[in-house]
């Protein structure tokens, strides 16, 4: 009876899934837009935030702030203040403020735009080489100059001349 009840419950109760469960997934959301994002644009990281570690997960995840809602309203207005107190203690183990590790994620995580390298003319014609094997033309184009320089050597260079002439004619 309790199943039952609880099923017909959820499906006319309005609502939805909140605190600790969502966190992997918020983490996971914030993490992939983060990288779509220029560094000049904040994220506040929130869903299953219930303790400092919560939050310095989402500070490296590249949010520069985090939203507190469900652990606020089950454990009151403490929350806010333990969170920050635990967050204090994490942040002083590492050595690093909030603002610097929040820097660091968003340095690291935030989409760049893309900055080509510049090129030397060795480096293309190493390319270039690399290109015509992978398409197969660099044996072909090598044949190629080889029968044209057979055909010229057995005629003497006469064909040659002769399309010369014809085209200073034209």
């Amino acid at each position: 009876m309790l199943i039952s009840s609880r099923i017909i419950a959820s499906r006319v109760e309005v609502g939805g899934l909140s605190g600790a469960p969502v966190k992997p997934l918020a983490l996971k959301t914030l993490k992939t837009l983060r990288s779509l994002l220029p560094a000049d644009i904040p994220i506040i990281g929130s869903g299953g935030i219930w303790t400092g570690q919560d939050a310095l997960d989402f500070a490296k995840a590249g949010a520069q702030m985090v939203q507190i809602y469900t652990s606020f309203g089950y454990n009151g207005v403490g929350t806010c203040r333990r969170i920050k107190d635990e967050l204090v203690k994490l942040l002083e183990k590492e050595g690093k403020t909030w603002g610097q590790v929040v820097k660091e994620a968003v340095e690291k995580h935030s989409w760049r735009e893309f900055e080509p390298k510049p090129t030397t003319i060795e480096q293309l014609e190493t390319a270039t080489e690399e290109l015509k094997v992978y398409l197969g033309l660099g044996e072909r184009e090598k044949a190629e100059r080889g029968q044209r320089s057979a055909a010229q050597e057995a005629t003497g260079g006469e064909a040659e001349l002769e399309g010369a002439a014809q085209a200073s004619i034209l």
